[in-house]
């Protein structure tokens, strides 16, 4: 590209593969296949969307489906979807997830479930006839549920408020790439090389929450999609808009292509939390966040658990994490002082250890189970044991943190008949189901079943007897 005089786009080419993603997913989530078909074949009028304004619609039934299939009616207990002339229904688009509610009758109530768009401009209620019988062209009441919804604006707002902090601290380049926005969190996709440091983190919730405080008006305005772009308005790369857009500006903060829900005013969001930050994909990243009651549960649950924490550690509100920290040290310490006494026990058992030595062919083998607080303890007695033998195989055995180990140790002389520490201590871990090796004078091995872990010491005699026959 760069011989032919181009520049090629790779953080574009991100944003746009992570949309292509997005979109990929809402395809396989509403199964466009089977569904999609039946819906264009109906070739239905568009609904008409009256959830910027209202929560509540009077309507009529256009359709009927079950699994894919038209229906004139459904009754009690039956799964369906409804197609309305008109609903206050956000169906999920943008990475707003759609709306959940109830649409009622004479003597009807079907609890919904979830709101989509099947083919564009139609919104189908997915839910189950609770109540009742619905006919195609009865009058109905569609209702939404109100505090979810504004759960979800509240997460909407804020997703805008987010996408501007991470610019103001991260340059223009920490774009969006994809969302969710749900009713309990918001997750954001941006462009971005590196992880967060906390103190990056830190700054851009500290932003968003000045901005909650501020009380921002939040409005919205519809306008050609051109004058949008010379407003300087942010639109996001990958999407298609028609020729007229809805602007939604956060007073003094943003401007955006959006046609999801939002607050009125930024400080209905409450709280602004980032529970989450990590990598996506190559140069990508993402946040998760909660808002409003999510957050307050956040942090109630916080707070529970540092309540439980001073109970166990006898601390004063202020003074858990000095007591923590306190309490870490000295558990350090035990431990250290346990693996030394451990270590000085393991040496005092030197001599009772040494007296079960045998002798194959003329060389003395020590194969026997131990105690041992690790790795590096065991390997300390192996060498005790193999020097005060002077000439003989050592294997020591050990159940450390659940996990059979084998330390074999040959002294030089024996090497050179052509013992190998290695080959000992993997054919004798093949006992215990597991396997290992090292070099010809000092070798470890690991196994799955602890309690073969005999098995496996017993096998180092005939072993060192077959090899030196």
């Amino acid at each position: 590209a760069e011989e032919a005089g181009l520049r090629v786009d790779e953080e574009g080419f991100r944003r746009a593969m992570a949309a292509q993603r997005e979109r990929a997913r809402s395809a396989q989530r509403f199964g466009t296949t089977g569904a999609e078909e039946a819906y264009r074949l109906l070739d239905l009028p568009s609904t008409r969307f009256l959830g910027y304004e209202t929560y509540e619609a009077e309507s009529r039934v256009v359709a009927l489906l079950r699994d894919g299939e038209p229906l004139e009616s459904a009754s009690a207990g039956d799964e369906v979807e409804v197609v309305l002339e008109a609903t206050p229904f956000y169906g999920e688009a943008g990475g707003q997830v759609g709306d959940t509610g109830e649409i009622t009758g004479d003597g009807l109530r079907i609890a919904v479930t979830d709101a989509y768009h099947p083919v564009v401009d139609i919104i189908a209620h997915r839910g189950r006839v609770a109540e009742g019988v619905v006919r195609r062209g009865d009058a109905v009441r569609a209702a939404v549920d109100v505090e979810r919804r504004l759960d979800i604006a509240r997460n909407h707002t804020a997703t805008h408020l987010l996408h501007r902090a991470l610019r103001q601290v991260l340059g223009e380049h920490a774009a969006q790439s994809g969302s969710l926005v749900a009713p309990e969190r918001l997750r954001f996709d941006f462009g971005h090389l590196a992880a967060l440091s906390p103190e990056e983190l830190r700054q851009v919730e500290e932003i968003v929450n000045a901005e909650i405080r501020a009380n921002a008006p939040v409005t919205v305005r519809e306008t050609t999609y051109e004058e949008a772009l010379q407003q300087g308005v942010v639109a996001l790369f990958g999407e298609r808009y028609g020729d007229r857009v809805r602007v939604v500006s956060v007073e003094g903060i943003s401007a955006e292509l959006c046609g999801g829900t939002h607050l009125h005013a930024t400080g209905q969001i409450g709280l602004f939390l980032i529970t989450a930050e990590a990598s996506i994909g190559s140069g990508l990243r993402r946040i998760e966040a909660v808002t409003g009651r999510g957050a307050l549960s956040l942090v109630h649950r916080r707070f529970d658990d540092l309540d439980q924490i001073g109970e166990h550690l006898g601390a004063r509100p202020g003074e858990e994490v000095e007591r923590a920290a306190a309490a870490a040290d000295t558990l350090r310490e035990q431990r250290r002082t346990i693996e030394d006494l451990q270590g000085q026990l393991a040496a005092s058992s030197v001599d009772t250890l040494l007296s079960a030595a045998t002798t194959v062919n003329g060389v003395q083998v020590l194969a026997s189970q131990v105690q041992a607080p690790n790795v590096d303890a065991l390997r300390d007695m192996g060498d005790r044991l193999r020097d005060r033998l002077g000439s003989g195989v050592v294997a020591l055995g050990a159940v450390i943190e659940e996990k059979p180990l084998l330390v074999v140790t040959i002294s030089q002389d024996l090497v050179t008949r052509g013992l190998h520490a290695g080959k000992l201590a993997g054919d004798a871990a093949r006992k215990m189901g597991g396997g290992g090796g090292g070099r010809p004078h000092m070798a470890q091995a690991g196994g799955k079943d602890a309690a073969r872990l005999g098995q496996a010491l017993a096998s180092v005699a005939p072993l060192v007897s077959e090899r030196l026959s």
